[in-house]
């Protein structure tokens, strides 16, 4: 694509060399921090993924560096500015391209563990290390879901940053103390859930202001001010707010600064993204090499799958030492520390296979042509993605086993189960289809939102064929609700499509 200009040194149109290589970094940090900080411990027939946050609380401060997601987002967003102005604006065309590239590795990955973990469940159900296997392996895809959501929400939020700026940041920033004010402060922990939405959109929306150029005009002063008021309000929060001091959640501990996120994950992001500009010209330094940079696109093409793929890995390496018989010391000893590199090094390899079995599925193209934005499309995409993720974000919770509880785990205040999410992800690929590629959106819209709804009214009629889908009262009434507002929009739709003039 041919330059449009530039603005502080970014090239409009092309990408951006700094921002490929924070997401390089975030993605093998989060590799390499998972790994090292996670022990398998074989107790009978009991097998448990024990998190050194839980024991060594020393550890946790490094959190601080360590829990990158806040600068994935920040780079998403960039992105996503950048791929809609290769869309030409079009909100369908910048939609599919977005999805195709997220959705392709994922419902691989999803596929072959949904399959894994039914042979588990019925030829080796006695197995704690298949179990626990099937179990944590979909741990990481909740990002997907609600990175899914910042996708969709795109345009709407560019139209927003072109119109103030700034200003939504600031905005969002105050509505996630108010949420922890009421979640923490009054105690209606339900609604802290609102802050998934709030503080990860809030790091993405950040993102804009580096691709319009404003955080690189406010210079190496403007980035330290940054990262100086995100630390600081971090010490504060930490020291005296009450906030526990680790930016991931701990196992065991009653409050976390992730799940949901927190007004001191707000402060993170504000600090992460104020340090990553303060390295900016080093780090631009470094890839500007055609060698660093050949690397820096390789890994960048495989990152998705590197991330959803990586605790699996973590799965067949614990085999291997098991197997092995090798030493299992306690967390935290100096013996444990001494083989967290034969650990790691372990793990390697069956990364390096997976990756070449599955990076194939990892699809990188350019905006494709789509129809015309109308409300029957418009409509059914939003239906499409809402399930979607709400799929997705499921298997971030229940794993694979499972597959088909009456009474589902709860996430936030709903129940899910891997079969309900996977009837979640059938009807979104269904409106999601006609969304993009049907001549009769409205319709197959319309097929969507019954089947969403009708997920509902199977519930609340207490139906026995719907007992395998694991939901509860709560779930089914916001299916019908979800589904109704779908109805609205496609009726309203239709009603308009029939008053505008019939061409000759």
């Amino acid at each position: 694509m041919a330059e449009t200009g530039q603005i502080h040194g970014v090239v409009l149109g092309e990408r951006d060399r700094f921002v490929d290589a924070i997401r390089v970094a975030a993605i093998l940090v989060v590799v390499f921090g998972h790994w090292l900080t996670t022990s398998v411990i074989w107790d009978g027939d009991v097998v448990v993924s024990a998190n050194a946050l839980s024991y060594i609380p020393a550890t946790r401060a490094a959190t601080w560096i360590v829990q990158v997601m806040p600068l994935v987002f920040f780079a998403g967003g960039f992105a996503n500015a950048r791929y809609l102005e290769r869309a030409g604006g079009s909100s369908l065309a910048f939609l599919r391209g977005r999805i195709e590239r997220l959705l392709a590795p994922a419902l691989v990955f999803l596929g072959v563990w949904t399959v894994l973990g039914l042979l588990i469940e019925w030829f080796d159900p006695s197995s704690p290390g298949k179990i626990r296997a099937a179990e944590s392996a979909a741990l990481p895809v909740w990002f997907l879901g609600i990175y899914l959501i910042a996708v969709a929400l795109t345009s709407s939020t560019m139209r927003l940053h072109r119109r103030f700026g700034i200003g939504v940041p600031i905005v969002l920033m105050v509505m996630a103390a108010l949420v922890d004010l009421v979640s923490i402060g009054m105690g209606m922990k339900d609604l802290g859930g609102i802050n998934y939405a709030v503080v990860w959109l809030l790091a993405h929306q950040i993102g804009y202001l580096y691709a319009d150029g404003t955080l690189q005009g406010w210079g190496t002063r403007g980035a330290a001010l940054l990262a100086g008021a995100g630390l600081s309000a971090l010490v504060i929060l930490t020291a005296w707010g009450g906030y526990p001091v680790s930016l991931v959640g701990v196992p065991g501990h009653p409050r976390s600064n992730a799940q949901p996120p927190s007004l001191a994950m707000v402060a993170g992001i504000v600090w992460l993204v104020g340090l990553a500009l303060l390295l900016r010209p080093a780090a631009q330094r470094l890839v500007s090499g055609d060698a660093w940079w050949r690397r820096t696109d390789r890994l960048h093409g495989l990152l998705l799958t590197t991330f959803i793929w990586h605790v699996s890995a973590v799965s067949v390496g614990a085999w291997i030492w098991r197997a092995a018989g090798w030493p299992e010391p306690d967390i935290g000893s100096k013996a444990w520390w001494a083989l967290r590199p034969a650990w790691v090094a372990l793990l390697m390899p069956p990364l390096l296979l997976l990756l070449w079995l599955f990076g194939r599925f990892e699809i990188h193209r350019a905006p494709r042509p789509a129809p015309p934005i109308t409300l029957a499309r418009g409509v059914a995409a939003g239906l499409g993605v809402f399930s979607v993720a709400v799929g997705i974000l499921g298997f971030g919770e229940t794993g694979f086993i499972p597959f088909a509880p009456e009474v589902g785990e709860v996430i936030l205040v709903f129940t899910f189960n891997p079969l309900q999410n996977i009837v979640h992800l059938a009807i979104g690929g269904l409106a999601l289809w006609g969304a993009f590629l049907s001549t009769r959106p409205g319709l197959i819209g319309l097929l969507a939102a019954v089947g969403f709804g009708g997920m509902g009214v199977l519930e609340l009629a207490d139906a026995a064929f719907a007992r395998p889908l694991g939901m509860d009262g709560l779930t089914g009434v916001t299916h019908v609700v979800v589904a109704g507002i779908a109805l609205i929009g496609l009726t309203v739709g239709a009603l308009l499509s029939l008053r505008r003039p019939v061409p000759r």
